[in-house]
């Protein structure tokens, strides 16, 4: 399953950029990437990892589709991104949308994130960023009954332009 939402996504991101001036961003990190340790009865520990792909179409305006991937869950996320110039290597990345969580049951949470990147050289950057997540629970019998907000921590993460 994670194999073809990976592929889809792929696949996905190569026919925009062929059919469209497109900038195309990847970055590696960022707002889902993560360590957990959790002790009740028994000790364990979970990791996420975060993908983002960043499409640019015109004057700052276009889409982020990202990926959040962990032992056993996989969540999608997909937004509106407003990009722009902070200085020659700085830019601001404004992002809001839906995160679809594909674990055994099926979430949905809203997100808004805020983030920098500060080009170390002309095609590699390093993302700092925060943002915050609407959690509304699980599509179902239980969906929305006990909704949280979450602030995550501030997150870094390495990316390319293409």
């Amino acid at each position: 399953m994670k194999k073809r939402v990976l592929a889809i996504l792929v696949v996905l991101v190569a026919a925009v950029s062929a059919l469209a001036a497109v900038d195309v961003s990847l970055v590696v990190g960022g707002q889902g990437t993560y360590g957990e340790l959790t002790i009740e009865n028994s000790a364990s520990f979970k990791f996420n990892i975060d993908a983002e792909v960043d499409l640019d179409f015109e004057r700052g305006h276009g889409m982020l589709i990202g990926a959040t991937l962990s032992m056993n869950e996989i969540d999608v996320s997909i937004g509106y991104a407003y990009q722009t110039d902070i200085s020659s290597n700085v830019d601001f990345i404004l992002g809001a949308g839906v995160v679809l969580g594909l674990n055994p049951a099926v979430g949905l949470d809203f997100f808004v994130t805020a983030d920098f990147d500060v080009y170390v050289t002309q095609d590699m950057f390093i993302r700092l960023g925060t943002g915050f997540i609407t959690d509304l629970g699980q599509i179902g019998d239980s969906y929305c009954k006990n909704p949280s907000f979450v602030i995550p921590l501030p997150s870094i993460g390495f990316g390319w332009d293409f």
